[in-house]
């Protein structure tokens, strides 16, 4: 069984640790486990059929981790007949906040939400929350108290953007971690400072609960949507009612690994070889 795990550069050396975790447990699992940066790989078409070279090499696996926001290249692997976690299908609208919150939002509550496009007035009251659609990890996200901060946030993220109102518990949030259609862990993330985010990636703070069971009616509805590998479910808090906020792709171990006993990827791996028999 062979397998790439895929990663940016920048991002690999940030998560070094995590990745000698998965190539210590494919090895243990009897898998041929090769890492991929994303900066050595060329992919296309030859004669009409697909394929994808490493570093100059023609390579081809079983199956793909792809650790990178690039829906195209899952695609591409897919024609190769490469099985990929997660799946293209599910890259491409879950690192598009707009195509997920315009997908979700008949079913599912929500804060009220504008996609921005260009460089229109907020169609909200001050403050909003600006977000890249193509951010992740909290770090293109912006509170807006003026039309200044606004258009500066607009400016930053290319004008391609989700605006909300601020919610009236900013600052916390529960992740829900699923693998699959299975719920592996929740997650409280709570901000010490006056920053409105949680995002444990930022510096806050975390802890595992039990999940309460609106959470987790809405995470395990959430999950039936897609064909989910490992991904994060998040919800925020507006007058007491819980509120799906995002879904995470490419999401983050590290509370799981820091809080609690749980090993994400040798549960993973046996979902993909569970998947690929």
């Amino acid at each position: 069984m062979k397998g790439l795990l895929i990663y940016e550069q920048f991002e690999s050396v940030r998560n070094r640790r995590f990745i000698e975790y998965w190539l210590d447990a494919a090895k243990l699992k009897g898998i041929d486990l090769k890492l991929v940066l994303i900066e050595e790989l060329a992919f296309g078409l030859e004669n009409n059929r697909p394929f994808l070279t490493v570093a100059g090499e023609r390579v081809t696996a079983d199956f793909a981790v792809v650790r990178a926001k690039k829906p195209l290249l899952s695609h591409h692997l897919e024609k190769m007949g490469i099985a990929v976690f997660n799946p293209a299908s599910v890259s491409e609208i879950l690192n598009d906040k707009r195509r997920t919150h315009a997908l979700l939002n008949e079913d599912f509550p929500m804060m009220d939400t504008a996609f921005i496009e260009g460089d229109s007035p907020s169609p909200f009251p001050f403050p909003v929350v600006v977000k890249s659609s193509a951010g992740c990890g909290g770090r293109e996200v912006r509170l807006c108290a003026d039309e200044e901060s606004y258009r500066t946030a607009l400016r930053d993220f290319a004008y391609s953007a989700v605006v909300q109102p601020l919610c009236d518990t900013p600052g916390r949030d529960v992740r829900v971690y699923m693998l699959g259609k299975d719920i592996l862990q929740g997650m409280l993330r709570y901000s010490d400072t006056e920053d409105f985010r949680a995002n444990f990636g930022l510096h806050h703070c975390a802890k595992p609960i039990d999940i309460p069971e609106d959470i987790r009616r809405m995470a395990l509805s959430v999950a039936e949507r897609f064909d989910f590998g490992l991904v994060g479910v998040d919800f925020i808090f507006d007058h007491g009612r819980p509120l799906f906020n995002e879904a995470e792709d490419v999401v983050g171990t590290r509370m799981l690994y820091q809080y609690t006993q749980i090993d994400p990827v040798p549960l993973y791996l046996d979902f993909i070889l569970k998947k690929l028999s």
